[in-house]
């Protein structure tokens, strides 16, 4: 068992880095060297390691559904209005639709196999849409009219759709839910509500254990009792007719909402959590594979995954931009930046053969079919066809993360420390793992700003990483002098600082830096 975990961890590891290094998406290289040993190719996997691959890839997919939940924008998708709204739902549901429709027809299974193949086939993958989305903002792609943001705001929703509606179509194919066509259908709005419900439920009671009973010592325990909660929603499937998936992203979103401070730490956990999580994923979906079965069903597999893209993909996004600004070429853009398949089909594609449903082994090779063709092919036509398909805006920085760590230099003045600016930018570096530079400057030494009373303002941000710097002299050069020296993003001003002096700061600031300034009123609560 240990000289397996050994072999997996290992091979995964050096087979991302070099898929890495070839410009190719880490996950590539982890499913590639999964399929070389596993037990069709090499077969050095010891059995023990393959018998509960299985239970470790439904553990990953518990920790990648927490991850969506805690991640959730609601200002972003609210922001973008119906556009984002409708593709996070039409594109998965025409794909889903496609593919099916194509599966029934190319390889003559029942329309339950063919439904399982649609809502795998059409999530999207995070851990290749999301690096290129960003840096695409970060370049100033498409960000005019919001293109990247369109596709980021859309793609949580759609691999939610996409899990909870194969959740639900798994329990028909393993006759949890039983009856006519008529019965089934009406029990996909019952697991939804409920799903929602117990989520919620689940979401608060996580808070209530770590906030007031107290049960949590530190992020290490704060991170188990939301996995063991989690788990206990997927056990739970089998009491009350809902659709567990959902409800475990639900979980996250609540706490997210409930608790943001929580929720930052939590997040951070199963981030940490990931890195050992994607390594054992896509090596034993890999590993599950039998290349005989992709050999049979190679060509057929693939033309059901470019059907899906082709026209599935196109419909929908299509669909969902209809009346909208979005021009010809920018929708192109679209299909191809929201193609690649790789994290969800991961989690999911093994489930039909893990159960023993039929078809499962080929249900599980066109899902890694999946994987292969448009992972790369996703994060290569992003590259290639944003200069050519994209307007290039103007990068607004206060809208766009040009790099992973933030630090906002917050500016104060005088004896009082600003108790409102200093929650304010607590909460705002919780949402995006900040750092926050507490600079306190006045031109008169005597009156900087009492330690003491800074000390019990600071408790608010306590769980944030601060620094403090007491420096007296002129107020705007040093704030610049500053905010160069230690590379921060924002520069927040409370409205007394601002003004000291009789001075406009901002102003002054301004002319001599272009660090966006945000200036708090601490007259008001």
């Amino acid at each position: 068992m240990l000289h397996g975990i050994l072999i997996i961890l290992s091979a995964g590891f050096i087979a991302g880095e070099l898929a890495s290094r070839l410009r190719l998406p880490r996950l590539i290289g982890m499913l590639v060297v999964g399929i070389a040993i596993g037990p069709s190719v090499l077969d050095v996997l010891p059995q023990a390691v393959l018998d509960i691959s299985g239970e470790i890839r439904l553990f990953t997919l518990l920790v990648i559904l927490l991850k969506a939940g805690l991640g959730l924008d609601k200002e972003k998708i609210l922001a973008q209005g119906s556009v984002a709204i409708r593709l996070g739902f039409l594109p998965a549901v025409i794909e889903a639709t496609v593919v099916a429709v194509a599966t029934r027809y190319i390889f003559g299974w029942d329309w339950i196999s063919a439904w399982l193949v649609g809502w795998i086939i059409c999530a999207a993958s995070p851990a290749v849409i999301v690096p290129m989305m960003l840096r695409l903002k970060a370049e100033g792609w498409g960000v005019k009219k919001g293109i990247p943001d369109l596709i980021l705001a859309g793609g949580t929703a759609s691999d939610a759709v996409a899990v909870t509606m194969f959740g639900i179509f798994v329990a028909w194919a393993t006759g949890d839910v039983g009856g006519g066509i008529g019965q089934r259908l009406a029990s996909i709005p019952v697991q939804i509500i409920l799903g929602i419900l117990v989520g919620i439920v689940a979401g608060k009671l996580v808070v209530i254990l770590v906030k007031r009973l107290g049960l949590a010592d530190n992020t290490v325990h704060e991170g188990l009792i939301a996995i063991a909660v989690g788990m206990l929603l997927v056990i739970g499937e089998s009491i009350l007719p809902y659709s567990p998936f959902l409800a475990v992203m639900v979980m996250g979103f609540v706490i997210l909402e409930t608790d943001s401070v929580l929720a930052r730490r939590v997040r951070g956990g199963m981030d940490r959590v990931w890195v050992v999580g994607e390594i054992f994923l896509f090596v034993l979906i890999g590993a599950a594979v039998d290349v005989r079965v992709i050999a049979e069903a190679g060509a057929a597999g693939l033309a059901v995954v470019a059907i899906g893209l082709l026209i599935g993909r196109w419909a929908g996004i299509f669909a969902s931009t209809w009346r909208s600004i979005i021009t010809i070429r920018e929708r192109l853009f679209m299909v191809v930046g929201d193609m690649a398949k790789a994290t969800v089909q991961a989690a999911i594609g093994g489930i039909p053969l893990a159960l023993g449903l039929p078809h499962g082994e080929y249900i599980l090779a066109i899902a890694v079919v999946a994987i292969l063709v448009s992972a790369p092919l996703g994060a290569f036509g992003t590259v290639l066809l944003a200069p050519r398909m994209l307007e290039k805006g103007e990068i607004d920085p206060t809208r766009v993360t040009v790099h992973d760590h933030f630090r906002f230099l917050v500016v104060t003045s005088g004896r009082r420390p600003p108790r409102r600016m200093i929650r304010e930018t607590a909460r705002i570096a919780r949402r995006v793992d900040a750092e926050l530079l507490i600079l306190n400057v006045h031109p008169d030494p005597e009156k900087l700003v009492d330690s003491e009373l800074l000390r019990e303002e600071l408790l608010a941000a306590r769980d944030v990483a601060h620094e403090v710097i007491l420096v007296d002299g002129n107020i705007a050069e040093t704030v610049v002098d500053v905010a160069r020296e230690h590379h921060v993003d924002y520069i927040y001003l409370s409205n007394q600082a601002n003004t000291t002096g009789g001075h406009d700061i901002t102003t002054a600031i301004l002319e001599n830096s272009d660090i966006p300034v945000v200036v708090i009123d601490e007259d008001r609560e």
